[in-house]
């Protein structure tokens, strides 16, 4: 498995500090399990072998009842596919980095039930990213990798409207998924999508459609200060001396 970010923000989140000291070793356990899409078995006694393989006094009922605490605490989602469990970090795309999107599980999406949510929890590491082989899709039945890269760029972009427009949108779009997200990171820190709440960030299906992951970032700002960088204030004194 690849190495996984764990932000220190969580120490502060109170979602995290809700959880059971067991809960919020499974937590971390199951992060460094999950795949590329950020998704993992969810059967107990495969989490104890692989999380807890030296803890003999841990047993599948306790994994079992703290993973369904998770999920609770909306720190994990669950679905089943087929009738088998298996565990979903749905921000994963926002706090991982993934360089090559090696799908494991199934989606979220062809769960035989909608998955037992889970909103995000704290500093979440779930959801992850790339494929650099995902895009164009005209196919109206999209594969696991399509699907798992939608899901990739739609956990990564941060306005959440017009799902359905943006998943049209990305089936044409035949840029390597990598790019995309890293166009969205940069343009993050932007000040137009930082301006007044993100209301002036586009609607995903258009950007997609504008082919806005060329936009140049605006290289005047600062996200840390909130300002001109003092790179761009020197350029201004210089151009303005006679």
């Amino acid at each position: 498995m690849p190495n996984r970010i764990i932000k220190e923000s969580i120490c502060a989140s109170e979602k995290i500090n809700a959880l059971t000291d067991f809960e919020f070793r499974l937590w971390i356990g199951l992060i460094t399990q999950a795949d590329d899409m950020g998704r993992g078995d969810a059967r107990p006694a495969i989490i104890k072998g692989r999380v807890f393989p030296l803890r003999d006094r841990i047993t599948t009922k306790d994994i079992d009842a703290a993973i369904h605490g998770l999920a609770a605490k909306g720190c994990v989602s669950l679905y089943m596919v087929g009738g088998k469990p298996y565990f979903w970090f749905p921000t994963w795309g926002e706090h991982q980095r993934v360089r090559n999107c090696k799908v494991k599980y199934p989606s979220p999406e062809e769960a035989d039930n909608p998955p037992q949510s889970a909103a995000s929890c704290g500093e979440l590491p779930p959801e992850s990213e790339s494929n650099p082989n995902t895009n164009p899709n005209t196919n109206p039945n999209p594969t696991r990798a399509q699907n798992a890269a939608f899901d990739a760029f739609w956990s990564a972009y941060p306005r959440k409207s017009g799902k359905e427009a943006a998943r049209k949108a990305f089936s044409r779009v035949s840029v390597d998924l990598g790019t995309l997200l890293s166009a969205i990171e940069a343009q993050k820190k932007t000040m137009q999508w930082r301006r007044d709440g993100g209301q002036y960030i586009p609607y995903p299906a258009t950007w997609l459609n504008q082919g806005r992951w060329e936009d140049e970032p605006d290289v005047g700002y600062d996200p840390d200060s909130g300002g001109p960088s003092f790179a761009e204030l020197a350029r201004q004194m210089d151009e303005e001396e006679p």
